[in-house]
């Protein structure tokens, strides 16, 4: 019976190399006063400061991500969520 449920464990993984990486949708705020893009994830909204680091194919609206980040204190004129700076992004 074990054997059984390996590979079901396996298959089930994410593939990304950011580790503990949550799950998330990019989505333009542009419209919104001082916006720009934000990441939704865990119904939650994250304004990272360092999306622009990264490949402007991210730049995609609704696109779906996997990503890791760190709190930073910082303050925001859009005012939607949480400030970040992402330290691992992937296309899901």
């Amino acid at each position: 019976m074990l054997l059984l449920l390996i590979p079901m464990v396996v298959g089930c993984a994410k593939s990304t190399s950011c580790t503990a990486a949550i799950q998330g949708q990019i989505k333009n705020y542009t419209g919104l006063d001082g916006c720009g893009w934000v990441i939704e994830a865990k119904g939650k909204t994250f304004e990272p400061i360092n999306l622009n680091d990264f490949d402007p194919k991210f730049l995609e609206n609704n696109k779906k991500v996997w990503f890791t980040y760190q709190s930073f204190a910082a303050g925001s004129i859009c005012m939607v969520g949480e400030t970040i700076q992402i330290t691992c992004l992937e296309e899901k």
